[in-house]
């Protein structure tokens, strides 16, 4: 699927929930297998993304490092952890983190982006 195909059934595809006689058919498939297969269109993807969680993608090292920040801070803006973030970003030390699903807010620090392999700012 090309980009600006993407881009339209991303307007229809992005209204959740999505019934079953909708996300159950052959376009949905395709729609799908070009979010995870065409680089173009996972980074236009991930960049709608991160704006509608209010992040700024430039100020990151990669697009993913963004993109995978939002369950994180999605969860910090209603004071919750969220168990399904795979990295957390503690801002007011400016760490970097993997977080530890015990059922707390622990998290092994890191120093270089798991995506990109680029060293973190401190």
């Amino acid at each position: 699927m090309k980009l600006k195909d993407f881009k339209k059934a991303y307007q229809k595809f992005s209204q959740l929930p999505l019934p079953k006689e909708v996300w159950d058919t052959p376009e949905h498939e395709n729609y799908m297998a070009s979010l995870h297969d065409n680089k173009d269109c996972s980074n236009w993807y991930k960049k709608q993304q991160a704006k509608k969680a209010g992040i700024n993608h430039k100020k990151y090292c990669c697009l993913n490092m963004a993109y995978h920040l939002i369950e994180d801070v999605n969860a910090e803006k209603k004071s919750l952890i969220n168990y399904d973030s795979v990295i957390t970003h503690k801002r007011k030390v400016d760490v970097y983190g993997l977080p530890i699903h015990d059922g707390g807010s622990s998290y092994i620090k890191i120093s270089h982006c798991p995506w990109c392999g680029k060293k973190l700012k401190k």
